[in-house]
C-alpha cells in the first residue's frame, strides 16, 4: 500500500515536473516565433531531456517518458492547440514560474532515484543539478540564448538544485518522515528559494 502510494506521488510529482518544463519551452519557443514543429521539437527536449540524461545514467530502461506514451501525446495536442492561436501574445516573463517549478520538481525525483540506488550524496546532488538545469540549457540553445545557468549577474540557479538534493537526502536520512512527505517538502523548498533569489535577484559573489 505504501508503494502504492509513493509510485502515484511520484507520478503526480514527475508529470507536474515534465508539464512545466514543457510550458517554459513552449513560452520561450512562441515568444521566438517558432513555428507548430519547432514549438513541439523546443517543448519536448525542454520537457524529457533532462529525465533522459537521469535514465540513462541510472540505466532505467525504457526511459521514463516513452513508457508512459501520455506525455508526447498531451503535449502535441496542447501545442498544436496553442499555436492555433496565432495572434495570441507570449511575454518571456511568464518564463520564469514553469520554469522555476520544472527545476524543483525534477530535483527531488532524480534525488530519490539516485538516492535509491544508493550513491553518494555528492553524486545524488551533481546528477541532480544536471538533471534539473539540462531541458532549460537545450532549451535555450535551441531558441539562440545564452542558458540561464551560464549568465552572470543572475539570480541564483543550478545551485538550488544542488542544495536541495543535498537537503531531500538529509530529510531523508534524519527525520522520520517517508519519502514522499519528503519530496514535497523538498520541492516546496527549491520553488520557494527560487521565488526568493528572483525578488530580491540574489547572486553568487564570484
Amino acid at each position: 500500500m505504501d508503494y502504492i502510494i509513493f509510485k502515484n506521488i511520484f507520478y503526480i510529482i514527475e508529470t507536474i515536473g515534465i508539464f512545466s518544463f514543457a510550458l517554459s519551452g513552449l513560452i520561450l519557443a512562441k515568444q521566438k516565433n517558432f513555428d507548430l514543429v519547432g514549438v513541439y521539437i523546443v517543448a519536448c527536449v525542454t520537457a524529457f531531456g533532462g529525465g533522459t540524461i537521469r535514465d540513462v545514467i541510472l540505466d532505467i530502461q525504457p526511459v521514463y517518458w516513452i513508457s508512459h506514451s501520455e506525455y508526447p501525446t498531451t503535449l502535441l495536442i496542447t501545442v498544436f492547440i496553442i499555436c492555433l492561436f496565432k495572434k495570441f501574445s507570449i511575454k518571456e516573463k511568464w518564463l520564469f514560474l514553469p520554469d522555476a517549478l520544472g527545476l524543483s520538481l525534477f530535483t527531488v525525483t532524480t534525488a530519490q532515484m539516485a538516492y535509491e540506488a544508493n550513491l553518494p550524496i555528492i553524486v545524488v546532488a551533481i546528477l541532480s543539478t544536471i538533471v534539473a538545469s539540462f531541458g532549460g540549457v537545450i532549451r535555450d540553445v535551441l531558441c539562440q540564448q545564452i542558458p540561464i545557468i551560464f549568465q552572470r549577474n543572475t539570480p541564483i540557479y543550478a545551485s538550488l538544485a544542488f542544495l536541495g538534493a543535498i537537503f531531500y537526502v538529509l530529510l531523508t536520512d534524519f527525520t522520520p518522515f517517508p519519502m514522499d512527505i519528503n519530496m514535497i517538502i523538498c520541492s516546496f523548498f527549491i520553488f520557494s528559494a527560487r521565488l526568493i533569489v528572483k525578488r530580491f535577484h540574489i547572486v553568487l559573489p564570484i
